[in-house]
């Protein structure tokens, strides 16, 4: 379960105000094998919800969605995928070299015909090598800076989206999560409670 640290609180024109907030629950749900992705989801319960100025915590339940990566001791699938990014980020910078090198090496009219079919194929290339940058950094946690080590080798996302849920549709049955803000993980704590 997923349970308050604390009581949060905040000041208020009427004074020190209590934010009830009742324990939750959290599942994860695999994205991707070779990447070892989770989609990580908990929620909690705010039934009285709360206000302040023009902000407003509705008295329901609020999601946390996030994404979290198993990972084994020595991490040794994010170096290979580091590895692999810098090899297309390496690439990339090739490919512009080789753009810039066509465009001063053609002056004649000839020469600049020539050089467009190149620079297209060359520029093609690029814009696939990009696509699959953008697509190991989805998959994968690439940069330490947006990533926080966890309890038992798991890597969760530093940021997450928080929403709450609505039902559209005809009659109402097709769920929808609007987000409503981001939250962050600032630290984890070990369950120091022994199994019996």
């Amino acid at each position: 379960s997923v349970e308050p640290l604390n009581e949060p609180s905040f000041v208020s024109t009427n004074g020190k105000e209590i934010v009830q907030v009742l324990p939750g629950a959290y599942g994860c749900q695999l994205q991707g094998i070779e990447s070892r992705q989770y989609a990580f989801r908990f929620f909690l319960d705010f039934p009285e919800g709360a206000k302040r100025n023009d902000v407003e915590l509705p008295s329901e339940r609020i999601y946390f969605l996030s994404s979290c990566w198993l990972t084994d001791d020595e991490g040794a699938f994010i170096g290979r995928a580091r590895e692999r990014r810098d090899d297309i980020e390496k690439s990339i910078q090739q490919i512009t070299r080789n753009l810039e090198e066509l465009e001063q090496g053609s002056t004649g009219f000839l020469q600049k015909a020539m050089a467009f079919r190149d620079s297209v194929d060359l520029v093609e290339r690029r814009a696939k090598f990009k696509l699959q940058l953008e697509e190991m950094e989805q998959k994968y946690p690439l940069d330490e800076a947006n990533i926080i080590h966890g309890p038992n080798n798991i890597i969760f996302a530093k940021e997450g989206m928080i929403a709450v849920k609505r039902f559209r549709g005809t009659l109402g049955t097709r769920e929808q999560y609007h987000w409503v803000g981001t939250f962050s993980f600032n630290d984890f704590f070990e369950d120091d409670e022994e199994d019996e």
